[in-house]
């Protein structure tokens, strides 16, 4: 199935000054998957997703595909998402794999302790993100709004027990009924910055940007 055969439509938001080259790769894949993107440059991240996703729901297009402005992919990801979530009945959302900055983690959880194994068919989780993400509109507009929002813990402190627009919004999702899955088989880049350094021995080293202040108080700059 390619993207002819469904409406898609990409939505993402994107800050004031962002990294040229993942914008490039980004607006060259989606023309060539044939897909239309909406930016929004607003400060409240929450607030810019729902009131474009709500756009597409008013507008009654089958899919909305979600971009995040540091994702790196191709057009081929695109057409493989779309193609999978409209033939499989059972994945109202699909997400591309994609790792967490810095730490390398899956982006994502399947709210179980083991680790991820793939038998080629996706693999349903509890949440995702929205690098890559194709969502069942249909779906949407039936799910219960705030579709975003972000509260501290308990105490009112934003530690490891808040809840973020994205955490949020899969919660209302599953809360609708409605399922989750990543692919392992599309796998989406991530873009770091990175400092390049010599070292001790004249080598190049490439440092992280969050391991820079570690490394920068050893170092003779």
């Amino acid at each position: 199935m390619s993207t002819k055969d469904v409406t898609v439509a990409a939505v993402m938001t994107a800050p004031r000054y962002e990294a040229v080259y993942a914008r490039n790769e980004i607006e060259r894949a989606l023309h060539e998957a044939g897909v239309p993107l909406t930016v929004s440059g607003g400060v409240y991240y929450g607030q810019c997703m729902q009131t474009m996703l709500e756009m597409l729901v008013d507008r009654g297009v089958d899919y909305a595909l979600t971009v995040d402005f540091d994702s790196c992919f191709t057009a081929d990801h695109v057409r493989r998402l779309i193609s999978i979530v409209s033939q499989e009945d059972e994945i109202d959302a699909l997400a591309a794999i994609q790792p967490m900055r810095g730490e390398g983690r899956l982006l994502g959880s399947t709210g179980k302790a083991e680790e991820l194994s793939w038998n080629g068919y996706p693999i349903k989780v509890k949440s995702a993100h929205f690098g890559l993400t194709v969502i069942d509109v249909r779906k949407l507009g039936e799910t219960v709004k705030p579709w975003f929002h972000h509260q501290p813990d308990d105490e009112g402190r934003w530690g490891d027990k808040k809840i973020d627009d994205d955490v949020w919004f899969w919660r209302q999702w599953e809360a609708a009924g409605n399922s989750i899955y990543i692919d392992p088989g599309c796998r989406l880049g991530h873009l770091e910055e990175v400092v390049t350094v010599f070292d001790e021995q004249m080598q190049i080293r490439h440092v992280r940007t969050s391991e820079w202040d570690e490394i920068k108080s050893k170092s003779v700059l």
